[in-house]
């Protein structure tokens, strides 16, 4: 089961890094608001957005959450590259270098990954995932309404986006289908991974808007990646293989590292519309 869920994770990569761009160039063409949201190219980004939550969903059944959360943050990778040739955005030599060194990480953490059974939550655990989630949101919304900085916002969002791959590890999806939508219906844990999502997704947006893109980017990045990560490889069954320890690390730091580099990228201002760089690739109507 690694090979589906590592084909997931590098799926959804690509559907999100294909979201990013199609969102971005309905934003270009859009001469307002109104016509963005209702502009086919975005409905298609928002559609592939979809596509890769479900993806995601489905490579944390069946792979360590760190090198799941690490594969999905190589979108931006994807995106970097993408952006060279859609909107004609430098591409600088430290970008490639990034991506190559992002490339070589998740090689090394897929190498070194080891699938365990899915663990499955008691009370406690349900309680402590949902009491986390109360704190998350006191904390976030209150930072977001008080706090005029991006960083600190971004870095809650990680954290919620990391809820929702642990939430993900202990809600019980197997078994037919209307099993698997009464679990959702029924399921605390279920109710948490959608409250974790929305709130991270909220507080996102918020950081977007706050901040230079690329900090954002790569704050959301690491802490979406680490803290479930760790989460995962102490409590959550998640485990390396023998001997693999070290390429892991260096797998993570290399990853996660290259990430962080083209987060800053000239591409990512230039998907926010606000690089007075890159041309756009489309005339506005």
């Amino acid at each position: 089961m690694l090979v589906l869920g590592l084909a997931a994770a590098l799926v959804a990569a690509a559907a999100n890094a294909g979201a990013a761009l199609l969102e971005a160039m309905a934003t270009r063409r859009a001469t307002h608001a109104a016509g963005v949201v209702t502009s086919p190219l975005y409905l298609g980004g928002l559609l592939l957005d979809i596509l890769g939550w479900v993806l995601t969903v489905l490579a944390l059944r069946y792979m360590p959450i760190v090198a799941v959360q690490a594969i999905v943050s190589g979108q931006v990778a994807i995106t970097v590259v993408a952006s060279h040739w859609v909107f004609d955005t430098p591409l600088r030599r430290v970008d490639l270098l990034a991506a190559g060194a992002n490339i070589v990480g998740l090689g090394l953490l897929v190498g070194s990954a080891e699938t365990r059974d899915l663990p499955h939550s008691g009370l406690g655990g349900t309680i402590a995932l949902l009491v986390v989630l109360v704190v998350l949101a006191v904390v976030g919304i209150s930072t977001a309404l008080r706090s005029r900085r991006s960083v600190p916002i971004a870095f809650l969002a990680g954290l919620s986006f990391g809820g929702t791959a642990v939430a993900v590890r202990l809600v019980d999806l197997d078994g037919p289908v209307g099993e698997v939508v009464r679990t959702v219906i029924s399921d605390p844990v279920a109710w948490s991974l959608l409250g974790y999502a929305a709130l991270g997704l909220g507080l996102y947006t918020v950081a977007l808007s706050r901040g230079a893109v690329g900090p954002v980017v790569a704050v959301l990045a690491v802490t979406e990646t680490l803290a479930p990560g760790l989460l995962g490889l102490i409590l959550l069954g998640d485990g390396i293989r023998s001997g693999w320890v070290v390429p892991f690390v260096v797998g993570l730091v290399l990853a996660l590292g290259g990430v962080v580099v083209l987060a800053r990228s000239p591409a990512q201002a230039s998907l926010a519309g606000d690089d007075g760089v890159a041309r756009p690739p489309l005339k506005r109507v």
